[in-house]
């Protein structure tokens, strides 16, 4: 089909304002927002790191209704640094989100962590898409994980994409080292769920390299940046709220689910968008959510 002129017009000038845009603070950035898309069915997935996420934090109700409209943004949410032995932050959560009208649930990993300092990992989703067919922890023989990954497979309702999620927070001091293994956690997964459709997202601490500390986000030997694994965060994104320029949340795809990738991803900059100053933000989290956006109908494995 012909395009009219104003058509490459407009094309030309979408290119132009991502240029200037991409790079500049407060922005955004989601590919391939062009105007010819058809709508079509999608579910957007998304990782946030809950800076120690326990009872103090959900008895503050500014900063729950924060969170809650930001877990509300998205179908999914991976959710790291859950720190509550009660369980009743999380239950408080999922309260805050069903009150702005849709229903979410949510499936929690055990308590872990090598210290006193316990971390759990859970995914909250909208039950009117997805539904939630089973789940695990990687057992990590090696004991190479400080907090072994949390692994959950859904499926789309009434549509034919399913997936298993590999939620994770890497250490720091070893995050090379974890990053590195998370190609064994994605094969158990494979194996355990027997499905390709593997997305490993949450805070890898996989930027800013600081001695031994951190991943060295240019190091392309590692197992996971190989030809099977597809980083849809990429190392230009500044996903932490501190002045310092760091790519420490990824989202990252095998190659089985690029098929079902719709090319669009971003960081959620929730203090730019909900107007909230340094200090509101900080005491929200010091990480930004990064999201990516799935076709829930192209699914062929």
């Amino acid at each position: 089909m012909k395009r009219p002129t104003h058509f490459f017009v407009y094309v030309i000038l979408h290119y132009l304002v991502i240029f200037f845009l991409v790079d500049m603070p407060g922005v955004s950035y989601a590919m391939d927002i062009l105007p010819w898309r058809e709508d079509v069915a999608s579910i957007k997935k998304a990782s946030f790191n809950i800076q120690v996420f326990g009872r103090s934090r959900a008895d503050k109700p500014e900063v729950m209704a924060t969170l809650a409209k930001i877990i509300n943004e998205f179908d999914i949410v991976a959710i790291q640094e859950i720190r509550d032995s009660s369980g009743t932050a999380i239950d408080k959560l999922e309260d805050e989100v069903d009150a702005l009208g849709i229903d979410y649930e949510y499936v929690i990993g055990p308590r872990l962590g090598r210290t006193s300092s316990k971390e759990q990992y859970a995914f909250m989703y909208r039950t009117d898409k997805i539904e939630p067919i089973s789940n695990a922890t990687y057992e990590d023989p090696d004991d190479i994980f400080h907090r072994e990954p949390f692994m959950a497979y859904f499926k789309i309702k009434n549509n034919s994409f399913d997936f298993v999620l590999i939620n994770i927070h890497t250490d720091p001091d070893e995050a090379t080292r974890e990053i590195n293994s998370l190609t064994l956690a994605a094969l158990k997964a494979r194996e355990l769920f027997n499905d390709r459709d593997i997305i490993i997202l949450g805070d890898l601490n996989a930027d800013c390299r600081r001695g031994d500390a951190y991943f060295d986000e240019e190091d392309f030997s590692s197992p996971l940046r190989a030809s099977d694994y597809i980083w849809l965060i990429p190392n230009e994104a500044d996903t932490n709220i501190a002045e310092s320029d760091c790519t420490y949340d990824r989202i990252i795809i095998t190659r089985n689910a690029w098929e079902d990738f719709k090319g669009e991803w971003g960081v959620f900059l929730f203090d730019v968008l909900y107007t909230l100053d340094s200090e509101d933000a900080k005491r929200v989290s010091d990480h930004y959510p990064v999201w990516a956006e799935f076709f829930t109908d192209r699914d062929t494995d």
